[in-house]
């Protein structure tokens, strides 16, 4: 290992520029490319020359595939996404640090999870709990693979900026995927074939206040519709 790396969880990591820690200078990144594809509403808008759609989407982007964001909608963008970030750190600063250990305690009395030091010797299906002690937070996955799941987690950072709100400002969390590898401080895992059917259970066991998981769990079997039936909102206020 060489001074631009770091080992965390027996995993060796090269430096990243945007840090290992997530910080308010290095949360949100300006892009004008959407992720979300083609926005068929707009298309569709302008075919039939619907008037109230096309001024309405015209003001978001600068193409009429809804492909580009315009500058103005990205730093008016910016603006809400840096007050989210804002609310939800005040938001986890007046959570309860021993109510926090205590649920995990019981969680991992009553469960088969258990805590693990080195991430590379489960290559492995399971359910996975990632733990941000500083925040009191707490992310539970499952996936056919923890190791390879949690690194993608880690990837510095990558969620992109049209997606850092999720909702509402004043109700959107964070996503586990704007935090950074050194900010997930513990590692619970419970390797076993049988994913997804109870990762509802394992994330319903823990307060809302304490978890950063954006969505229910489970397999969405309906796309888009399932993520927006089953959205997990906080009051940040």
């Amino acid at each position: 290992m060489d001074d631009k790396s770091i080992i965390h969880f027996g995993i060796t990591m090269a430096l990243r520029t945007r840090g290992y820690n997530l910080t308010r200078e290095n949360y949100a990144i300006i892009s004008n490319k959407s992720t979300l594809g083609k926005n068929m509403i707009y298309i569709q808008a302008l075919k039939k020359n619907d008037e109230k759609l096309i001024k309405a989407y015209s003001e978001i982007y600068a193409d009429q595939e809804g492909l580009i964001y315009r500058d103005d909608w990205c730093k008016k963008h910016l603006i809400e996404v840096m007050q989210n970030f804002n609310l939800n750190m005040n938001f986890f600063e007046r959570l309860e640090h021993v109510k926090f250990e205590d649920e995990i305690a019981q969680f991992l009395k009553k469960t088969k999870f258990f805590e693990i030091t080195d991430l590379s010797e489960y290559s492995c299906p399971g359910y996975y709990v990632m733990v941000l002690d500083k925040y009191c937070q707490l992310y539970i996955g499952t996936t056919k693979d923890i190791k390879k799941r949690v690194k993608q987690h880690w990837a510095g950072g990558k969620l992109r900026f049209d997606r850092l709100i999720c909702g509402q400002i004043t109700k959107s969390r964070l996503s586990i995927n704007s935090f950074r590898a050194l900010d997930t401080t513990r590692i619970l895992v419970y390797p076993t074939d049988d994913i997804y059917c109870q990762e509802n259970e394992f994330i319903n066991f823990f307060s809302n206040e304490f978890v950063c998981n954006r969505i229910g769990g489970g397999k969405m079997e309906f796309g888009v519709l399932s993520v927006a039936a089953n959205m997990k909102i906080r009051n940040l206020e």
